[in-house]
């Protein structure tokens, strides 16, 4: 019997995109974040559901093929930096690469140049996140030679935040120097067809950023990237349930799992789920939180196990074996959302999504 199950609402997944697109209006287009593998979701089949969006961004070449093998024809765009070893695939499955430095604009010139084809590319600009991109002033130095590279097309332009969910002060300032580039570059008559800046927390709280296109990750699986109530309603798409293997009595001053972190205090009915941190349930959970059972709450009791949770079900007399066991999703009105167990954990709720490991089934439910 296969306990452990995420079931994947397609429907919701859409409908939060339609939401989101509504909200930055008509005249921008919708990139579709699937790193991480669609952030615990599923890269290849959310990916085939998608055919509301306009493209898809993904972190490596990797991922970029798993796509076009799947039979994805939209633009995919690599939004890190690329090994050069990577470019050969770039070009073959008509990727598009992110350009942060001189160097890896002359090799993809290069190798279009060997194989007779134009290469889009985006370059990309560090406005304050410190990480991938050309500073503002380098760019300018060196924006004509690439300009001038043969078989590139300079189609996009794009930066990323730093504290879009956190910062609005810096966020202003990241935005204000990419708008001061594109005018200097303008001026020069330089221009791009798609510039992009905004993130999922940028679209929903800074929707001024918006610009040519946004790239959305997070908020399309319904999850708030920010402590605070959303200027839109987002369902949530993912649900991790499992079920109870063993319900069992413990005699009073007992202990539970390992290091004897949880001693009872009575006799107490006490009931065991096969999930643990091995599946990517957070340690933190460890005498910390709660599963629903009977849609009420079972509080996590010890350690959490690589394969195993306890929980205490003194209030749920009733639980028996095979009992449905929820750790995130509702339950008969209750529910546990991904953002209260990553505050719970003291953790972004990015990291309880992508952490959840393969050895778990997925389930994906459309109309």
């Amino acid at each position: 019997m296969e306990a452990n199950i995420i079931e994947i609402d397609i429907n919701n997944l859409r409908r939060n995109i339609e939401v989101l697109k509504g909200y930055i209006g008509p005249y921008v287009k919708f990139m579709a974040v699937v790193k991480a593998d669609a952030y615990g979701h599923g890269l290849k089949e959310i990916a085939s559901y998608l055919d509301n969006v306009d493209g898809f961004g993904v972190a490596n070449i990797e991922e970029g093929i798993i796509l076009r093998e799947l039979g994805i024809k939209k633009p995919i765009l690599i939004m890190g930096d690329i090994f050069p070893a990577d470019i050969k695939d770039i070009i073959h499955f008509n990727i598009t690469p992110s350009v942060s430095n001189l160097e890896t604009a002359r090799l993809i010139s290069k190798e279009g140049i060997k194989e007779d084809r134009e290469i889009a590319i985006h370059i990309k600009v560090d406005t304050g996140m410190g990480r991938f991109g050309f500073l503002p002033e380098e760019l300018l130095k060196v924006i004509d030679e690439i300009l001038s590279l043969e078989n590139l097309k300079l189609e996009g332009i794009f930066s990323h935040f730093s504290t879009a969910g956190t910062d609005k002060e810096y966020v202003d300032l990241q935005f204000r120097r990419f708008l001061e580039l594109m005018s200097m570059l303008e001026r020069r008559k330089i221009f791009f067809s798609i510039r992009h800046i905004a993130n999922s927390p940028a679209v929903l709280y800074h929707p001024y950023t918006t610009m040519d296109m946004v790239r959305v990750g997070i908020a399309m699986y319904g999850i708030n990237p920010v402590d605070t109530d959303t200027p839109v309603e987002l369902l949530p798409v993912m649900s991790l349930k499992s079920r109870l293997l063993s319900v069992r009595e413990i005699p009073n001053n007992w202990s539970v799992g390992y290091e004897r972190t949880f001693i009872s205090e009575k006799p107490m009915k006490i009931g065991i789920v096969p999930i643990g941190y091995g599946d990517g349930i957070p340690f933190q959970l460890s005498n910390n939180g709660y599963l629903l059972v009977r849609g009420k709450k079972a509080p996590i009791i010890g350690r959490i196990c690589m394969d195993y949770t306890i929980v205490d079900l003194s209030s749920i007399p009733e639980a028996k074996v095979e009992d449905e066991v929820v750790l995130i999703g509702t339950q008969e009105g209750k529910t546990i959302s991904v953002e209260e167990v990553a505050k719970r954990c003291g953790v972004i709720p990015y990291t309880i999504i992508t952490n959840l490991k393969g050895r778990i089934k997925r389930k994906y439910i459309s109309n």
